[in-house]
């Protein structure tokens, strides 16, 4: 594989979210990739934070604390990631482990729907695949395949549990203002995943900033390099912080490995500038 030199991934998820491999696996895949830092980013858990910290020093790379959260903000869907906090913090425990207990029962809710569309699966089956971690639509999307139910992920998203599908539940989220908050007062710091286009609607964007959010995400797959450019810039007209990363799930989900995109090493050194 190829190496990275003064490179980071911080947006990486294991299977105590949507993902498939385990903490310790996915710090050993970055140290491979030759990079200096890595973050994983599970969706509303961190139960794999001390396992990524205990590997990274094992490894000799850099492992910071980080976690997703979703938000509604103008009746869009936006994510929030979270570095750099206090993993002991209550508050946000807290809110993890209702979040946690939210994405199951929505989970039921969406099988229980899928009858009706002619699909059966069971719930256990569902939550034994999301393991220790919490269940999301892509393990109901992967007992949909295995199952033989339907021919794909695309297919299971597109047609019964995507946004607007039949079978599509909406997930319970925090406000924006207590998510920054939360992150906040763990000692973290907020930045704004993959913002896309999006980050050209000023109305948006500032209401985002008002929150308390320190950073935008500039390098991800979904990016192209115009939107890039236009990321990076906007980070440097409001004085932000510019991270990056996969976004890795496993391989298939975005055809791309830990490292395949990477932010210069400096953006962990500009995360814990806006600690202060």
């Amino acid at each position: 594989m190829k190496k990275s030199s003064g490179r980071c991934d911080l947006h990486i998820h294991s299977h105590y979210s949507d993902g498939t491999l385990p903490p310790a696996d996915l710090v050993g895949m970055a140290r491979d990739m030759g990079l200096e830092a890595c973050s994983i980013t599970d969706h509303d858990n961190t139960e794999g934070q001390r396992e990524a910290l205990l590997e990274g020093s094992r490894l000799g790379i850099e492992v910071i604390a980080g976690i997703e959260f979703s938000v509604r903000v103008n009746e869009q869907d936006i994510h929030i990631l979270g570095y750099l906090f206090d993993l002991d913090d209550e508050k946000m425990s807290e809110q993890v482990s209702m979040l946690g207990q939210a994405r199951r029962e929505r989970a039921r809710q969406i099988v229980e729907r899928l009858p009706g569309m002619g699909l059966e699966i069971p719930l256990e089956e569902v939550l034994e695949l999301s393991g220790k971690g919490t269940v999301g639509r892509p393990h109901i999307a992967k007992v949909l395949v295995t199952r033989g139910l339907v021919g794909s992920f695309q297919a299971a998203f597109g047609r019964y549990i995507g946004e607007g599908r039949p079978c599509y539940v909406p997930k319970t989220v925090l406000p924006l203002d207590r998510v920054v908050e939360l992150i906040r007062n763990a000692g973290g710091v907020a930045v704004w995943a993959h913002p896309g286009g999006r980050v050209r609607d000023r109305n948006l964007l500032g209401e985002i900033l008002d929150s308390g959010v320190k950073g935008l995400e500039a390098y991800h797959p979904n990016h192209d390099p115009e939107t890039e450019r236009t990321i990076v810039d906007a980070a440097r007209s409001y004085d932000l912080v510019v991270t990056g990363g996969s976004d890795y799930h496993f391989y298939e989900a975005k055809q791309i490995d830990v490292g395949g995109v990477t932010a210069p090493f400096s953006a962990v050194l500009d995360l814990r500038a806006a600690l202060i």
